[in-house]
Parts: C-alpha cells; structure tokens; sequence
C-alpha cells in the first residue's frame, strides 16, 4: 500500500443493523483521514436499530444517516480487510477471488436484549476497532491474516 492510498475495510454481521453499523461507525470516526469503511449484512434487516443509533450518539457519533444494506451492496472483492462479527469465519464469507485480509471478532449480537448489552457490544466494538485501527496507522496496512 503506497502513502497515498486507502485502506478499505468491511464490516459484516447478519443483519447490518447494530454490531457492523456501530464498527462502521467507529472505523469513519477513527479512521476517516485514511480509510474507506463499509458495512454489510448476511441477511440486511433494512434498518439501523434505534437502540445501535441512541448508543453511538453517547459517544458523539451518529450512525442515524446510515442504512442496512446485503454484501451483496459492497464491493467486497475491492477490499483490504473484511472483519466478521457473524460468527461465521469472515474467510467463509469472501468470495473465492477476495485477497485481502481476514479478521474474526466474537462479540455477541444484543439484539432483543436489555439496552445495556447494546452499551456493552458497542464498547467491546470500540476497543477492536480503535486497535485495528492503529495498526492499519502503524503499519500502513492490513493486518497479516492468520
């Protein structure tokens, strides 16, 4: 990767309602002077859930604008890095032809549960993304998929 371009990540989780959308939203938030971030979902519900958007905006980011959208809407094979939070080896999820980096993160889907398990999923969220985050500063790239 030379100085001048882009890293591109992607979040997936199965909806694209809560986990990928809050990654998402940390990723710009952190990241905006030198990464391309998307977000997308196994199933897209077609909604941001207000518990995701009310979390985020406790950290001064609003997720608000943004939609839930399939992998199928993300040039995934354009990425750097696809990051899972499905569950499911993000290695499983790329097409055959994707070369770039994989990452897991098991961090569980708090939708239908107490609000404060949103608070929860989006700090654990917001501890690996700030991490990915400066690496990708560090090193000038993705991490090495192992």
């Amino acid at each position: 990767m030379s100085g001048s371009e882009r890293t591109k990540i992607l979040f997936i989780c199965f909806g694209n309602m809560i986990r990928s959308q809050m990654a998402e939203g940390f990723g710009r938030s952190y990241g905006d002077a030198f990464l391309d971030v998307y977000s997308a979902g196994l199933h897209p519900t077609g909604v941001v859930s207000a518990e995701a958007i009310q979390v985020m905006r406790e950290k001064g980011i609003d997720i608000s604008g943004h939609h839930s959208k399939g992998i199928d809407d993300v040039p995934i094979e354009e990425m750097d890095i696809v990051v899972s939070l499905t569950g499911h080896a993000a290695a499983d999820i790329c097409p055959p032809s994707f070369t770039g980096s994989t990452v897991d993160w098991k961090i569980d889907d708090p939708v239908g549960q107490h609000f404060e398990r949103f608070r929860t999923a989006r700090d654990e969220i917001e501890a690996r993304v700030r991490e990915l985050v400066e690496t990708i500063w560090k090193t000038g790239g993705p991490p090495q998929t192992g």
